[in-house]
């Protein structure tokens, strides 16, 4: 079986604590074609999926370290690396995912490919751990075709040099070798930076001692405070607190996925959902990062973008932030049930399949931007229960939810979820002529 067909990489899934990620075998030239050594730190993306470097902080390689494995490649006929190269593949890279007889294919656009091709192009799959291995092994594969271009030089001005022709055939063997030389690969999924460099720090801490500030100047991060951080830490609470309503559901995978049918919620998706009410948008959130918690009291001058979350991490309150989500997500579960009593919230089974918008990822986005409206009402600073939620969703419990035809899952349905709930809570207000979500709703019913 190829490892990497038309652009689909093809791995085993492994589950351990739960945590998600894909192990398969990919011989050097197979690797190539989707990675390279790049120094470049790559934060997140745009609204238009492009990416968003670090500039200020440039991921360099020990360069004696990178010859020394290029030099025992090249030299030692039996060269070995029996370790997993660790890879990460953001969703902007992802063009469609399934599982297919106990293994994960993932199609990855063929952007990733052509940017590869470009001499200063974006590095979308990008190396967690390995990059001494990844640079050392480009380090010899240039020395070698090197070696063989100057020796086809020098061979058409003498052809017949026996010993000239026996070190180029020796130079074009190895360079076929290494090649084809199979490396175990770990692909991490639509992962924050800070959960890789998590990752880069468990692997390196079981085979020697690695300074948590070394990890974060590898990783563009900083040691103090941020929004992502915060935002992590609320997720693996939120993820891992038995009745929280996204216990054991915040994940990739969970049947087949590709850009016109939403997966389960991921962790990735959920830490911008949560950044973006704290942060401007997510150029602002790059520089966030290096603020103090106190500065971002402080709003940008013109903006009247309401972020409700701002002033909790503002205030060192970052318990806030995960009881808000936790109060209203367990409300929506305990509103929004069908004839037979059962939460449109809950899956019906262990497979995640989304059965309903309310399990999809642009569902979870529209019942954020419910959440939000409502802060923006309840001006509250302490949230300890459903309580504060119920009397707006109650308000919304004639709508079928179950509804796919109306509900899709897209970001068509995602707008009528939004405006539908929203009109409800919320009746028009016909003395304000900015108030347009009636409108809106019935042009998206039409088309």
């Amino acid at each position: 079986m190829s490892n990497i067909k038309d652009n689909t990489i093809i791995g085993f899934p492994i589950i351990q604590n739960q945590q998600d990620f894909i192990i398969g075998k990919f011989s050097i030239s197979q690797i190539f074609k989707f990675t390279r050594y790049t120094s470049r730190i790559l934060n997140s993306f745009d609204e238009n999926g492009k990416p968003i470097y670090n500039d200020q902080i440039q991921r360099e390689i020990e360069n004696p370290r990178a010859n020394k494995i290029a030099d025992f490649l090249i030299e030692d006929p039996e060269a070995t690396f029996p370790t997993n190269i660790v890879l990460h593949i953001p969703k902007e890279a992802i063009e469609e995912q399934k599982e297919h007889q106990k293994f994960i294919e993932i199609k990855i656009k063929q952007e990733v490919f052509d940017e590869l091709n470009k001499k200063n192009g974006d590095v979308y799959i990008t190396v967690i751990d390995g990059q001494h291995r990844i640079r050392g092994i480009e380090i010899a594969l240039e020395r070698i075709k090197d070696d063989i271009e100057i020796l086809r030089q020098t061979l058409v001005k003498s052809p017949n040099n026996t010993d000239l022709n026996e070190k180029l055939s020796a130079r074009i063997q190895r360079l076929k070798d290494l090649e084809n030389i199979e490396l175990v690969v770990s692909f991490f999924i639509d992962k924050t930076i800070e959960y890789q460099a998590m990752i880069f720090s468990t692997i390196n801490r079981t085979q020697k001692r690695v300074s948590q500030s070394l990890v974060y100047d590898l990783f563009g991060l900083d040691l103090d405070d941020t929004p992502q951080k915060t935002a992590i830490q609320a997720i693996i609470a939120l993820n891992g607190h038995k009745n929280s309503p996204f216990y054991n559901r915040i994940k990739f995978y969970g049947g087949d996925y590709s850009v016109d049918a939403s997966p389960p919620l991921s962790q990735a998706t959920m830490a911008k959902s949560i950044i973006s009410l704290i942060s401007e948008n997510l150029r602002e959130s790059e520089r966030d990062r290096y603020r103090k918690r106190s500065e971002l009291k402080n709003r940008t001058p013109g903006s009247n973008k309401f972020l409700p979350f701002r002033k909790f991490y503002a205030n060192n309150d970052d318990s806030t932030i995960s009881d808000i989500l936790f109060y209203f997500f367990n409300a929506i579960k305990a509103t929004f049930k069908n004839n037979s009593g059962v939460s449109f919230w809950d899956f019906p089974s262990s497979n995640l399949k989304p059965t309903n918008i309310l399990q999809t990822t642009v569902g979870y986005e529209a019942l954020l931007n419910i959440l939000v409206d409502i802060l923006e009402v309840e001006k509250l600073n302490k949230f300890d229960s459903i309580d504060v939620f119920i009397p707006y969703l109650e308000k919304c419990k004639n709508i079928d939810f179950g509804n796919t035809n109306l509900y899709t899952f897209n970001n068509r349905g995602k707008k009528i979820l939004y405006l539908t709930m929203s009109l409800a809570i919320f009746p028009p207000n016909l003395d304000n002529p900015k108030d347009n979500r009636k409108q809106e709703l019935s042009g998206l019913l039409i088309g």
